[in-house]
């Protein structure tokens, strides 16, 4: 009889649950729902070996903890996988309790994310429900767990061996072909749940490749990905893509990467095939502003790139210097107009709050992002994940509030900095929304950008409504 895994994002709130990116939907100017990329792949691979796999997303389809039970009774699955993430994951690992009362030894609990590959020992050790932990890549190893016996022959876990002792197996490799993947298992989600939010139209996530040299000291992308970029193919990209058209009807793409642009021939290589086997296709990606120039660009909205998220990060040079960001303020004015001129949308990112951030910094920072003049704007407090250099400094300075990062998000920061209290950095991130969003240019300028891009009164509608909120929540700092 074949085994049965049910793979759920825990009804602990919304988040996007991408192991690097972690952060609340309801908090974030401009993100809704991603599809639970890593668990379809999960879903895919075991699928690939006989297994059967049910996700759920209970977050977006409004369901609580009584509808997990009722899968639990309902499905009786084998092996229960779990995407966590460090704000929520002390709530998430509930789910191994609530399995356990219902199915007894009866399930395997599995748990994957960041936050598990930095401190899996840890986790295991607070949480007895929890039986394996995934470090690292987690596609394959959630196939092996599925067909083999001795999980002490499965690189990248830690499990409890008969006698109650953490077990750490070997590191598993970074996988270095990306094409072996299976295409995530989408005919396991409800896919109409996840859509853009400017236009409302269905929108779907395609990881394109991995890994990122850069040493930002806030990002987790070396610890999850490690540091050699690793591309797919343009071919198995676009054969993605075609699925998506061809058998869901997903015309608008999020293209997930830790920076999409950093090859440049890849890029356009990839553009070149999906002008000719899947057009009329919309998507957006991020970048670095040291990684695109006016070929790329050209070449990007052929193939029907609408948006580019920067990671700007600071207006402080100084800042961006102790951040190891590698990039200068000019590379970021010249990539910005770049885009500008070829009237592609950008969405720019800043963090604040790090060590060496004065209030003076943070205000430099808003004039910049007031300067570049944005389509859209974020700000988010610096947090101190484990697995990060950020981590480190902080606690070596003594500039972390509390370890437990529960509770805290972009909008609220566990840490100080070093002449800042996490309540003044709150107050300066709110501050920095309302200058830069009711600021009459870049009010004039988004609003612009907006109704240039819907296509029915429909999506107006939705925009007035989304745009409505999101407004209100920056000026009266709803949620933060």
């Amino acid at each position: 009889m074949a085994k049965k895994a049910l793979l759920i994002n825990p009804p602990t709130g919304l988040y996007v649950r991408e192991d690097r990116c972690q952060a609340p939907v309801d908090k974030m100017a401009v993100t809704t729902a991603r599809p639970p990329l890593d668990l379809a792949y999960m879903a895919a691979a075991m699928e690939s070996a006989g297994v059967e796999c049910r996700i759920r997303d209970y977050p977006v389809q409004g369901g609580g903890w009584a509808a997990f039970e009722d899968d639990l009774r309902g499905f009786s699955p084998d092996l229960l996988f779990i995407s966590v993430t460090s704000f929520t994951i002390h709530e998430d690992l509930k789910a191994c309790t609530v399995a356990k009362g219902i199915k007894g030894r009866g399930i395997t609990t599995v748990a994957k994310g960041a936050h598990i590959s930095v401190r899996a020992g840890d986790v295991l050790e607070k949480n007895p429900d929890l039986d394996i932990a995934i470090r690292g890549e987690y596609e394959l190893a959630a196939k092996e767990i599925a067909v083999e016996q001795d999980l002490g022959r499965i690189s990248g876990l830690a499990f409890r061996d008969a006698a109650g002792k953490v077990v750490f197996t070997e590191d598993r490799p970074f996988l270095e072909d990306l094409d072996i993947l299976p295409f995530p298992a989408r005919h396991l989600l409800d896919n109409s749940l996840y859509r853009r939010p400017d236009t409302n139209t269905v929108q779907t996530t395609v990881q394109t490749n991995r890994g990122c040299p850069s040493q930002c000291v806030f990002c987790l992308a070396p610890t999850v990905y490690g540091s050699r970029v690793r591309v797919r193919s343009p071919m198995n990209v676009v054969a993605e893509l075609k699925e998506c058209v061809d058998k869901y009807g997903i015309r608008d793409f999020f293209f997930r990467a830790d920076t999409f642009t950093i090859n440049r021939q890849w890029v356009i290589d990839l553009c070149k095939k999906i002008t000719e086997d899947v057009p009329g296709i919309r998507w957006l990606c991020n970048s670095r502003v040291d990684t695109i120039d006016e070929e790329r660009l050209e070449w990007m909205k052929k193939a029907g790139c609408h948006g580019v998220a920067f990671g700007i990060e600071s207006g402080s040079q100084e800042i961006l210097d102790c951040m190891k960001k590698g990039i200068k303020l000019e590379k970021a004015r010249e990539a910005i107009r770049i885009c500008r001129n070829s009237g592609m949308k950008t969405l720019l990112y800043f963090v604040m709050g790090l060590p060496w951030e004065t209030g003076e910094d943070i205000r430099k920072s808003v004039d910049f992002a007031l300067e570049l003049g944005g389509d859209l704007v974020e700000f988010h407090l610096a947090i101190p994940f484990p697995g990060t250099e950020l981590y480190e400094i902080v606690m070596r300075d003594g500039l972390l509030i509390n370890d437990n990062l529960e509770g805290y998000d972009y909008a609220r920061s566990p840490i100080r900095t070093y002449t800042l209290s996490p309540e003044q950095l709150v107050r300066l991130r709110r501050w920095a929304n309302r200058r830069v969003y009711l600021n009459p240019g870049s009010l004039l300028r988004i609003s612009v950008t907006v109704i240039k891009g819907l296509r029915t009164p429909a999506q107006l509608w939705h925009t007035v409504k989304y745009g409505a909120i999101k407004m209100a929540s920056i000026i009266f700092g709803r949620g933060e």
